[in-house]
């Protein structure tokens, strides 16, 4: 070979790079500009399997340009296969080193060829060059595409001398041999270099650092963009941010990880295996249909409900979502703005979140086991505190005698059946206990040149918290893409999960049922009756009576809450590459979803009795099946025109979803043993549910950016579906975005600004999420409604054929800036404007019904977020980073049309307009009259009053906190990590339904528990207390709805910390492994709030009236 080979044992560790030379050329009448990423030179070079070093003589023969490699290099170079004709220099060397563990850089007719490294994870790699130093050496530090880096810092570790390049990236400096020079540029990889003997002059290439404002983003219809040329809002969290997390349903992963996302926990104990998530992304965009994101896997719709993410048809609550194994997940990307999200036209104004699942790519098989056990248990801190049995007995006779009621007659007077004064159950340890969490996945993930891949099994079984709740799911997924040719390929993506819930939810038994209670009778069965005094006889003595007690104990051991459930998702692709820049994809997708859920009530309790206590036995058998396909036919389009960049997407897509539920109720068993619907002797009721839904869309995206200084982006949909009446089948949505990279374009030369871009979008999407059923009018076909012995038909539900769909336009800015290499800034401010948002509006009686649904509605959210990355350390000499990212976000609600401007009332909220719409309307509560301990309020004037009036009502405070957000923690120091999640709330006000209910001042204590707060009550004249003088069963009208059961939601939740260790890789090999990680995971480790001390109740925990859950996990990944 006549190229020119290094001595062996020494090395050109160049990065991969190249010069480009730029030919420019008018034609299409001068309309369009071509810029040559190669050089001028046409190579033609077909090989099969040849050596690297042939096709590098080849190279050098046909263009001229010299060789510089050390041989042992090529020792470890694949064979490489060719067919090319008049290829240019860059496609030749481009295509030579694909996959090579090698990387060049060409310089002066040049081409210089290094070992490959890691060096986009890496900040210093250390070099070793021959040079001669028979004179001063001369340095020459470039980035990656060949242009000079001016100030570049070079500095001689030996003698301390240290200085800049000049303009054109050049620097002399007098060296020794054997000193080690350290080459160091803001924002890029710094090399570390020892000189030897050799020539006298050096070419540095440094190569950017990682940085995460320049990952790629997925975005709609499986484009990937950078961060720093994407056109509109999108926030991705990656596998690492969730790898930690639990592992129960991915819509909880997202919590204080997504800037302007509010993930709260709605009815059921997140203790349990079936909580509710409401996600909320930028406020409350809906007063009547879905408030939650369209959810997108693999490209494909997922089906998680109608208006909720809770599957319709099914008792209690079960999500789809809780049936994707997170180890499966590659990247959550959440579309926040018009510009991200116009593209799903009416399905968008939620928001979106894509899942893209874990892919193969080209590499050896790499197995991967990823095992987490663990235990949970409540934290008691987090849960209302309430009265123990002393505390009871003592309350409860007060308010007895201070209602004229005499002590002998006393309700729980100890008798031979009940030892109440004896007693004190505490219901949390009834309901509550520890929990035990396993999960496993193991996973295949490589390639070949013609075939990639991903395979995996989970398994994911949890006992919960609350008894009798436990949750299983078994997985398995495959991810395949197989390249026919070149410019064919197929893929396919299958997963399948099965999912087994029992099921028991409490309820507020646990704050409830009185402390004297024992759920267990002497000889150990299940109490049902607890004796009392009920009355006085005729000669004055008191009646006792045994009284039912509906013990939830006895129901969570002795019934049946069973829920199964089978999902497949399949998505398959076909992509043909039709010429350069320009690939169809025909992609078709499948969801199909069934849940099972078996009901049983027990003839020994009294949830299996009728009224008069005998045993009779009922049960339920409700029967669910979601079908949605989903096909796609797209164009992608990508080419260069020298410093102009285009690129669009078209294509169309047709949607169906099939769904129909079954319910049947029967009772009369003989015996609990034989609990399957097929034994009962009556039927309850059989009803039958059958709903089908389609949509055909229309779509199209053109962007265009100049020189990555200009970008411009335009998005258009048009969607039409059978949800809506003939006359509001049809819906059109677009956006458009203008981007603007000051740092590119004004800038460049401050090193010290790594990028500064501003961006603004406007755009229109849609909200069709709610049932047909809404639109066409309903018949209810009962017995009830029935004439003469034959069934009847009522309208239940009046029809609206020009009901349409909800739009909401959206405005977003957005500021995009990093500094030093060390800080970044994300802000945004938004302002969304729903119109025909659709609300229930009065009809005419005449009708059958009092409402129906229209479009008369307006809404607007408003608000800013941001985001704030800190890289603190980052010292790879020492191998110790830290770096933290803090999000926040605020957003304003107000509902500026509505029917006739007429308030609605929503419970304890009048949406009224101009106002919040989740501002509280409540009377004053002003405290308790110290003469004689009576309850008072301010009237609508803020006079102080002892009459208790509706019309006092008056705007309160708002639901909406003033701010959240997460703050993400990550210290790594040689084999150790650290990292820590927090979630955040400031401001903000709920009313506590529980607070009320523990709250009685009397009225409900015969049958209720109460808060320790009611001790601080009045007991005589000139007492300030905080509750009014307790009255055993009479109202005072203190316990209606009122400002005191108000508390503020700021809160700080410490939600997930892990520490890691990385076995070193002495230990790695004789383990014989490839790498291994064990993780200490702790989740809700801690709740801090600033409640009023003197009110012990005031807020003890952010999301309900249920304790929070601590567990503790050890995880073990391994790669081998």
């Amino acid at each position: 070979m006549v190229s020119h080979p290094l001595p062996p044992g020494s090395a050109w560790s160049f990065t991969k790079a190249m010069r480009v030379m730029k030919i420019t050329a008018v034609f299409l009448l001068g309309c369009f500009f071509h810029v040559s990423a190669s050089f001028s030179q046409a190579i033609t070079l077909k090989v099969k399997n040849a050596p690297l070093k042939e096709v590098l003589a080849a190279v050098k023969k046909q263009t001229g340009y010299a060789v510089f490699y050390n041989a042992e290099l090529l020792a470890d170079a694949k064979p490489v296969t060719l067919d090319l004709q008049n290829a240019s220099l860059a496609d030749v060397l481009k295509a030579a080193f694909n996959g090579q563990p090698l990387n060049y850089v060409i310089e002066n007719k040049t081409i210089f060829i290094s070992r490959g490294s890691a060096a986009p994870a890496e900040t210093k790699r250390t070099i070793e060059l021959n040079l001669s130093l028979a004179d001063p050496v001369k340095i020459r530090v470039t980035d990656a595409e060949g242009q000079p880096l001016t100030g570049a810092t070079v500095a001689v570790t030996k003698s301390k001398k240290s200085g800049v390049t000049d303009a054109q990236g050049n620097i002399t400096l007098n060296l020794d041999a054997g000193e080690i020079i350290t080459v160091s540029y803001v924002g890029y990889v710094s090399q570390e270099i020892k000189l030897a003997e050799g020539k006298n002059s050096l070419m540095v290439v440094l190569q950017t650092k990682p940085n995460t404002n320049d990952e790629v983003v997925v975005m709609a219809y499986g484009q990937k963009k950078r961060k720093t040329e994407m056109v509109g809002s999108a926030y991705q969290v990656n596998a690492d941010r969730i790898a930690n997390l639990p592992a129960g349903r991915i819509d909880a992963l997202l919590d204080g990880q997504v800037p302007g996302l509010r993930v709260t926990l709605n009815t059921d104990d997140a203790s349990s295996t079936k909580p509710r998530m409401n996600l909320r992304l930028r406020g409350t965009g809906s007063f009547n249909a879905s408030n939650e994101p369209l959810w997108i896997v693999d490209g494909t719709p997922f089906f998680t409900g109608d208006r909720t993410n809770m599957v319709p048809g099914i008792q209690t609550s079960v999500t789809p979502l809780s049936y994707i194994n997170p180890e499966d997940i590659e990247s959550i990307t959440v579309l926040k703005d018009a510009a991200a999200a116009a593209i799903y036209g009416a399905n968008a104004s939620n928001g979106v979140i894509l899942i893209t699942t874990k892919s193969g790519k080209k590499s050896a098989p790499v197995w991967n086991l990823s095992l987490q056990n663990g235990f949970s248990r409540i934290n008691k801190n987090t849960k209302y505190k309430t009265l123990n049995g002393a505390e009871y007995m003592e309350l409860a006779k007060e308010s007895f005698v201070n209602a004229d009621r005499d002590l002998t007659y006393f309700p729980y007077n100890d008798n031979d059946q009940n030892n109440y004064s004896q007693t004190n159950t505490d219901w949390t340890d009834e309901f509550y206990g520890t929990g035990i969490v396993n999960n496993a996945t193991l996973s295949l993930r490589g390639g070949t040149d013609k075939l990639d891949y991903a395979v995996s099994g989970g398994f994911f079984n949890n006992k919960a918290t609350i008894k009798g709740n436990t949750q299983m799911r078994a997985s398995v997924s495959a991810n395949l893409k197989y390249k026919i040719t070149k410019k064919l390929e197929i893929g396919a993506i299958s997963r399948y999960s099965f999912n087994k819930n029992n099921t028991f939810n409490p309820g507020m038994d646990y704050l409830d049922f009185l402390p004297i209670f024992s759920p267990y009778n002497n000889d150990g069965t299940y109490r049902l009756y607890n004796k009392k005094i009920t009355g006085t006889a005729p000669n004055g003595d008191p009646i006792y009576t045994d009284v039912k007690f509906f013990n939830s104990v006895a129901e969570r051991e002795q019934n049946d809450d069973i829920q199964k459930g089978n999902v497949l998702n399949n998505n398959f692709t076909l992509g043909y590459e039709i010429i350069k820049g320009l690939k169809s994809t025909t992609q078709y997708g499948i969801d199909y979803q069934e849940i099972k859920q078996n009901i049983y009530s027990a003839r020994t309790n009294w949830s299996g009795m009728d009224q008069q206590g005998n045993a009779i036995g009922y049960a339920s058998r409700s029967y669910n099946k979601t079908v949605t396909k989903t096909f796609i036919e797209r164009l992608n389009y990508s080419k260069s025109f020298g410093v102009h960049h285009v690129s669009g997407l078209a294509g169309f897509e047709l949607y169906s979803k099939k769904y129909n539920t079954t319910y049947l109720s029967v009772s009369g068993f003989d015996d609990d043993n034989h609990r399957d619907v097929s034994n009962a002797k009556n039927v309850v009721s059989n009803t039958y549910n059958k709903r089908e839904e389609k949509q055909a869309s229309y779509f199209g995206q053109l962007e265009y950016n100049y020189d990555r200084k200009y970008y411009i982006q335009f998005t258009g949909r048009r969607d039409g579906s059978s949800t809506f009446g003939s006359d509001a089948r049809w819906g059109n949505f677009a956006s458009a975005g203008i981007g603007w990279n000051l740092k590119q374009d004004l800038f460049s030369d401050i090193q010290n600004i790594d990028y500064l871009r501003l961006d603004a979008t406007y755009g229109k999407t849609g909200n069709s999420r709610l049932s047909n059923q809404e639109i066409f009018g309903i018949y209810a076909i009962t017995a009830n409604n029935g004439y003469d012995g034959q069934d009847g038909a009522i309208l239940s539900n009046i029809p609206n054929p020009l009901l349409r769909w909800e739009a909401a336009n959206q405005t977003n800015l957005k500021l995009n800036l990093g500094l030093f290499n060390k800080l970044t800034f994300l802000v945004e401010a938004y302002r969304k404007k729903t119109v025909d948002a659709i609300v229930s509006v009065p009809v005419s009686r005449a009708t059958g019904e009092t409402s129906a649904q229209s479009n008369t509605g307006i809404l607007l959210n408003e608000g800013i977020e941001a985001t704030v990355r800190w890289n603190v350390i980052n010292n790879e000499r020492k191998q110790f980073s830290w770096w933290v990212e803090v999000n926040a976000a605020h957003n304003k609600n107000t509902a500026l049309e509505l029917y006739n401007d007429n308030g609605k009332a929503n419970g304890n909220y009048i949406w009224t307009k101009g106002k919040d719409i989740n501002t509280l309307y409540l009377i004053r509560w002003a405290g308790v009259d110290p003469r004689d301990g009576a309850p008072l309020w301010y009237d609508f004037n803020g006079n102080l009053t002892r009459s208790y009036s509706i019309d006092n009502r008056v705007p309160w405070k708002s639901a909406n906190p003033d701010l959240f957000g997460g703050v993400r923690n990550q210290i790594e120091y040689k084999q150790f990590s650290l990292s820590a999640l927090i979630s955040y709330q400031i401001g903000g006000y709920a009313f506590s339904t529980f607070g009320r209910g523990i709250n009685s001042d009397g009225l409900n204590i015969e049958a209720d528990n109460q808060s320790v707060n009611q001790l601080d009550r009045w007991q005589r004249p000139g007492d300030v207390a905080i509750n009014p003088k307790p009255i055993w069963g009479i109202s005072t009208r203190s316990v209606m709805n009122s400002t005191r059961f108000v508390h503020k939601t700021t809160f700080v939740r410490l939600q997930n910390l892990s520490l890691g260790y990385a076995l070193p890789e002495k230990t790695v090999k004789k383990l014989n492994v490839k790498a291994c990680t064990v993780n200490l995971i702790g989740n809700e480790l801690g709740f801090w709030t600033p409640y009023d001390k003197t009110n012990r109740n005031s807020y003890k925990q952010s999301r309900s009236g249920y304790p929070l859950e601590t567990s503790f996990l050890l995880a073990i990944n391994v790669t081998f």
